[in-house]
């Protein structure tokens, strides 16, 4: 898009040079009252006519207001084209519009794990991507319960980060541990 409005405007101006280059005399009737006419053999933008045009008044600051316009649209489209990242990616909440550090997420999504009936410790990592998060939830469970005693909170956890980090798709790894038994084996 922004290369075809490009080209467009260069092909117009373009032409438009060219028009003003081969004018003739069937021009200089329609030009404005201050504008040099040309003479009856000349162009319309001849040497003699570009010199009378620098001696007038308006020509510098004219042509120094245009360039700066020019330059400062070309400064903000290029601003404008220029990416601005944070230190640390950002997922947008869906429901409230506002941001939520990752970080934060992941420690809130880690407490979340940990107040399930039967985990002893959790840790867990997010990483997003353009179009999907990737959730990594390392679980260890308190002796006496299995794996499949807390996959259903767990679950509830992952559902909880899905809508958080809504309309990025969300892909949860899960590992469940046993964490070993407080007393030691005696041999």
């Amino acid at each position: 898009m922004n290369r075809s409005l490009i080209a467009l405007a260069g092909i117009a101006l373009l032409s438009a040079g060219l028009w003003l280059l081969g004018a003739t005399r069937a021009i200089a009737d329609h030009l404005p009252t201050g504008w040099p006419t040309p003479s009856a053999d000349g162009v319309l933008l001849d040497r003699e006519g570009l010199a009378s045009l620098r001696e007038t008044g308006w020509w510098a600051p004219a042509v120094m207001a245009a360039g700066t316009v020019f330059t400062l649209l070309c400064l903000a489209w290029a601003v404008s084209r220029t990416p601005v990242r944070g230190l640390r990616p950002t997922g947008p909440l869906s429901t409230a519009r506002t941001e939520l550090g990752l970080t934060a997420l992941e420690d809130a999504v880690c407490e979340d794990a940990r107040r399930i009936e039967g985990v002893a410790r959790a840790r867990c990592r997010i990483a997003l991507r353009r179009t999907s998060a990737h959730l990594t939830l390392r679980v260890w469970t308190l002796p006496g319960y299995a794996a499949k005693d807390v996959l259903d909170g767990l679950g509830t956890v992952s559902t909880t980060v899905e809508h958080a980090l809504h309309p990025r798709e969300l892909n949860t790894r899960t590992r469940v541990s046993a964490q070993r038994h407080a007393a030691p084996h005696v041999r």
